[in-house]
């Protein structure tokens, strides 16, 4: 049997501003581009949450429309992963 992500959990759609999709899109290039698992490299986005779930305090973590969440996560995932100077 053949599943993709759609099978699994149905289509999900963020409402994204340029600015949020670029982060987001930079993040996932990191994280699909690094050193990783086989999960990693074919799930970077559930990756990224999952590393912001684990790497940073509550106390730091934003909370309100998951849109802001999801770009936040790939923001503090970019800042602590990009090797570019």
């Amino acid at each position: 049997m053949n599943m993709d992500d759609d099978d699994f959990m149905g289509k999900i759609e963020f409402d994204l501003s340029p600015e949020q999709k670029n982060m987001v899109s930079r993040a996932i290039d990191l994280a699909s581009n690094g050193d990783g698992d086989e999960f990693r490299l074919s799930n970077p986005l559930i990756s990224i949450m999952q590393w912001w779930a684990t790497n940073v305090q509550e106390a730091e973590k934003l909370t309100g429309p998951p849109e802001a969440v999801l770009a936040e996560a790939c923001r503090l995932f970019v800042l602590a992963h990009d090797k570019r100077p």
